[in-house]
């Protein structure tokens, strides 16, 4: 089974304009990001300078230190954003990606290897990547009862994670089906694109994460320097928190469209898309609610997830990361009638 042409550049053009979106969201919050850190740092620096300069002047009229005074408010926009586009990756980027790759590690490297205590399990990843022309990835089977799976990585060194909640809810064409699912993200490199489009919300965070600034007396400066405070950090506030939802929204859409696209991958490797489609119903049934830090979760494995953590209650919306489960089982279904014509 074959994803016919119609169908292949109806889901590019909606991934692309999802890309689109995140890329200007992106921009926006790189330039907050360069802005604050810039600016933070040049009223550091000036203050600094002004107090040098004016001890200087007490005792002699040295030109160079106004000349570069003057040089320095003068172009006080470009030596902002100078400094802030330097400092980004060391404070925002390089700490965000390092998050991510500790937790992606965490969770890669728990449970037990599928080629240990579940050769059946193997012996189907090892069929389904050569199939799909990728390196076999590792598969590691987690001591959990709550039903999950998802895949980590790309190509070439992928690692598929699977609960045992997975293993005893479903028979194994069912199984081999979730499983040809996490190979097809796999292939089509879902888990290092997450990971890429995970960096600026997580940069937005850190942005806007400074708490409320408290009153605190010093003279007569007391007021105005705590409402100049307060509302910087409202401003700030609002400008992450409409930049987060913006990007989770394109996050989330591209990851709904990349799910059809994982589905049809299997339809593909398996040639049984009703497997996947039963597969689907049942974990859909026997899904709750995930006892881990929401937070944590939907960081770490959420988008990726076979299905969403809010499992059979979920409800359908824009900051959806999964189709809803009946959608995606009537498209599988339409791929069994498209075989049998």
């Amino acid at each position: 089974m074959s994803l016919d042409a119609g169908a292949r550049l109806s889901l590019l053009f909606r991934m692309l304009v999802s890309l689109g979106f995140i890329s200007v969201v992106t921009a926006t919050i790189v330039v907050v990001a360069v802005g604050v850190t810039g600016s933070l740092v040049f009223l550091g620096i000036t203050a600094a300078f002004f107090l040098v300069r004016t001890y200087i002047l007490l005792f002699a009229d040295v030109a160079p230190i106004a000349f570069v005074w003057n040089l320095w408010i003068s172009n006080s926009v470009p030596i902002v954003l100078v400094i802030g586009a330097a400092l980004l990756p060391t404070l925002y980027i390089q700490p965000v990606r390092d998050e991510i790759r500790a937790f992606r590690s965490e969770i890669g490297t728990t449970g037990e290897l599928a080629t240990d205590r579940h050769p059946k399990i193997s012996t189907m990843v090892r069929r389904l990547s050569q199939q799909a022309n990728i390196s076999e990835p590792t598969v590691r089977i987690v001591n959990r009862r709550r039903p999950e799976s998802y895949a980590l990585g790309g190509t070439s060194s992928g690692t598929i994670v699977i609960t045992r909640g997975v293993v005893r809810t479903l028979s194994d064409d069912e199984l081999e089906a979730v499983l040809a699912h996490e190979v097809s993200h796999l292939r089509n490199g879902d888990g290092r694109i997450v990971n890429y489009l995970l960096v600026p919300m997580l940069v937005a965070e850190r942005v806007g994460s400074a708490d409320r600034p408290t009153f605190q007396f010093h003279y007569g400066l007391s007021v105005f320097s705590y409402g100049i405070r307060l509302v910087v950090w409202a401003v700030l506030t609002i400008v992450t928190t409409v930049q987060l939802a913006l990007c989770r929204l394109g996050i989330t859409h591209l990851s709904r469209e990349r799910e059809f696209a994982a589905d049809r991958g299997t339809a593909e490797l398996t040639g049984a898309p009703s497997s996947l489609a039963s597969a689907l119903e049942r974990l859909h049934g026997v899904r709750s609610r995930p006892a881990e830090d929401m937070r944590d979760f939907k960081r770490s494995a959420g988008v990726l997830d076979i299905l969403p953590p809010e499992g059979h209650r979920q409800r359908s919306g824009l900051f959806d990361t999964h189709p809803e489960t009946e959608t995606r089982v009537r498209r599988l279904e339409s791929m069994v009638l498209e075989q049998a014509t």
